[in-house]
């Protein structure tokens, strides 16, 4: 098995990757992939406008992957506790993935979810 030099791999590959996790949802690995790429850019390269430029654009990712990540929790504990719904993911099933609710219950969610908005924005 060939092994990989960790010397080899770029700040590039890690916000490559970071990326990709994204595109995927994966929002906590996503997180992590552009502050390693952050920290492998800060001990790498030489200090430029543009490194620093990149180096802000790699935390600023992080952080927004972060952010992401603090709204899914959110909605998914809105919907684990005020719809009885016990998970927001697909699992290809009608009886799972469909669900009657009453326009009372999905007020309260939603002001649930506006109140959590709010209280994330201050």
């Amino acid at each position: 098995m060939m092994s990989i030099d960790k010397n080899l791999i770029t700040h590039f590959d890690y916000a490559e990757e970071a990326e990709a996790a994204q595109r995927a949802g994966a929002w906590p690995q996503a997180a992590a992939l552009w502050r390693r790429a952050a920290d492998v850019l800060r001990a790498s390269a030489r200090q430029s406008p543009e490194t620093f430029d990149l180096y802000a654009k790699y935390q600023a990712a992080g952080e927004a992957c972060d952010a992401k990540h603090r709204v899914e929790r959110i909605v998914e504990d809105i919907a684990k506790t005020r719809l009885d719904i016990p998970t927001l993911r697909t699992r290809k099933s009608d009886r799972l993935d469909f669900h009657e609710l009453s326009v009372w219950i999905l007020k309260e969610a939603l002001l649930a979810a506006y109140e959590a908005g709010r209280d994330e924005a201050h």
